[in-house]
């Protein structure tokens, strides 16, 4: 067997486990859409990442938002990005080991104003006046998170689409709410290291597991370098892309210059 015999069907291979949806007219829409990453939230105005005061700065603003759920202890689907509370509370304890009302008694960065909410209180207050992108982060119960949240937008009067790092995730997306528009987030290789094993970071890292979630979009690390998969979607299928976190102007030009979702922080820079 020659060596470009050998090339051609690794690529076949490669090509086919990182297929998208190819569904392009359920991201049309989206083209160029910029969503505030967390909210707008803003440190100097005393505005905390994934909390109410930001998310109506966000909606007052126009712009539309994304944010992170997970689980309480009694599961109850609040918005909150990391496992713990360490970095916005000084609090080592697990998202998932506190109780909603546990939740809520702890101020982040100390602003009495700034809690954790709940998913229910987030639709309420922006109420369809902007779109949302809502990123389901994964942990036990993965299958019970999404269909807590599919129960919470039902008759939910905007739009909105979603996108997790856990290709599992997004595929139940596609066999259970096929009408609700996925994506796939992704990261480099060493962006994984730290939580799984070496070939699954490959996977994960490669968009390898897209031939089964088949996302409608990928959202990709825009800052980060020497990083192909993105490259890949973009150039071999067309997939429709989400850049993240775009802080500089610059690459904020380039995102829209190519048509994809730009997921920002410091909105006064652009």
């Amino acid at each position: 067997m020659s060596i470009w015999l050998i090339l051609l069907i690794a690529f076949a291979v490669l090509a086919f486990l990182a297929h998208p949806s190819l569904r392009y007219g359920k991201c049309r829409r989206w083209r160029g859409e910029r969503f505030a990453h967390r909210g707008l939230h803003d440190a100097e105005r005393g505005l905390v990442e994934n909390t109410l005061p930001a998310f109506i700065a966000a909606r007052d603003q126009g712009f539309g938002m994304e944010l992170d759920i997970r689980f309480s202890k009694d599961m109850q689907v609040v918005v909150f990005h990391d496992d713990d509370l360490l970095r916005l509370a000084g609090d080592g304890r697990k998202v998932r080991q506190l109780t909603l009302e546990e939740l809520k008694a702890i101020p982040l960065r100390g602003i009495d104003d700034a809690r954790i909410p709940t998913l229910r209180e987030v639709l309420d207050a922006v109420n369809g006046r902007t779109p949302l992108l809502i990123e389901l982060k994964s942990g036990p119960g993965n299958g019970r998170l999404c269909r807590a949240l599919m129960e919470l937008l039902e008759g939910y009067p905007g739009e909105y689409i979603v996108e997790s790092f856990n290709p599992l995730i997004v595929a139940w997306f596609r066999f259970h709410a096929p009408h609700v528009v996925r994506g796939q987030l992704v990261g480099p290789l060493q962006s994984y290291r730290p939580t799984v094993n070496g070939i699954t970071a490959f996977f994960m890292a490669g968009l390898l597991a897209n031939c089964i979630s088949q996302p409608d979009f990928v959202a990709y690390d825009a800052n980060a370098l020497r990083f192909f998969s993105p490259h890949f979607q973009r150039t071999l299928f067309r997939t429709p892309m989400a850049a993240w976190t775009v802080r500089d102007p610059a690459l904020a030009a380039l995102v829209e210059k190519r048509g994809e979702m730009c997921i920002f922080e410091g909105a006064g820079k652009f």
